[in-house]
């Protein structure tokens, strides 16, 4: 009997685990979708954080764009369309009998039919049929978000790459400083028999592979830049000029 009691208050606490994180799960996906907006700003909106300019060039510029925009369209317009799709249901009839000729009133008078037929059917199709058409609507739209999603995670890597490679140009643009200072005492030490010829060499070996490390990032900056401006479809240099 107590072990049955333990177990049912097991299994009652993981049901109100399980109901506590679906809920915080679905409050945050919620919160997420309420903010989707801010994934890729609107091109009427003016961003004002550098890498966020680069985000909504990108989606200007991205090939893709128009067609998943277009699609949301679309199927909006379906949905407008099943909305009004109960009225092929409806079918109307009109015809003008030859009359009757009334002798107190002396006056000929038509006989006009009007006939009118439901489809029920027809009708009572039509929810679904919106809902159907809403759920494309759904797909459509996100579509759009994963594309916005994506676009913004790539942008913001080669713009994090491009930065890490500004601050290592830094660090070896200075190492490239202390090598100098370092290999002229070591060459002067030579010169005056306070060095050897293994500490010569192994100063003037140091001091070119900083100038090559020093190269190396430059290079990896220019790649960086150039990665950037193909998904933005301008150079960095226009958009600092326009900002």
């Amino acid at each position: 009997m107590f072990v049955h009691i333990a177990l049912s208050k097991s299994k009652a606490k993981m049901r109100f685990i399980y109901y506590l994180l679906f809920f915080l799960f679905t409050t945050n996906l919620y919160a997420q979708r309420a903010n989707f907006d801010k994934i890729v700003y609107p091109l009427d909106m003016r961003a004002k954080d550098f890498k966020e300019v680069l985000v909504q060039l990108a989606w200007l510029n991205n090939p893709n764009n128009d067609n998943l925009s277009k699609s949301v369209i679309i199927e909006r317009d379906k949905v407008k369309l099943e909305k009004q799709s109960w009225m092929n249901g409806v079918t109307t009839s009109f015809n003008l009998n030859e009359g009757n000729f009334s002798q107190q009133a002396n006056g000929f008078f038509p006989i006009y039919n009007l006939n009118a037929s439901i489809t029920l059917g027809t009708i009572l199709n039509t929810p679904s049929k919106v809902k159907i058409a809403k759920q494309n609507v759904q797909i459509a739209e996100n579509k759009v978000n994963q594309q916005k999603l994506q676009l913004r995670a790539e942008v913001l890597r080669r713009y994090q790459t491009y930065l890490s490679s500004i601050e290592i140009l830094k660090v070896r643009t200075q190492a490239v400083e202390d090598m100098r200072v370092m290999q002229t005492m070591v060459i002067r030490k030579f010169e005056q028999g306070l060095a050897t010829v293994e500490e010569y060499t192994q100063a003037l070996k140091s001091y070119n592979e900083t100038i090559e490390g020093k190269t190396a990032a430059e290079n990896d900056i220019a790649i960086a830049k150039i990665s950037i401006e193909e998904m933005i479809g301008m150079t960095l240099e226009e958009i600092q000029a326009i900002r």
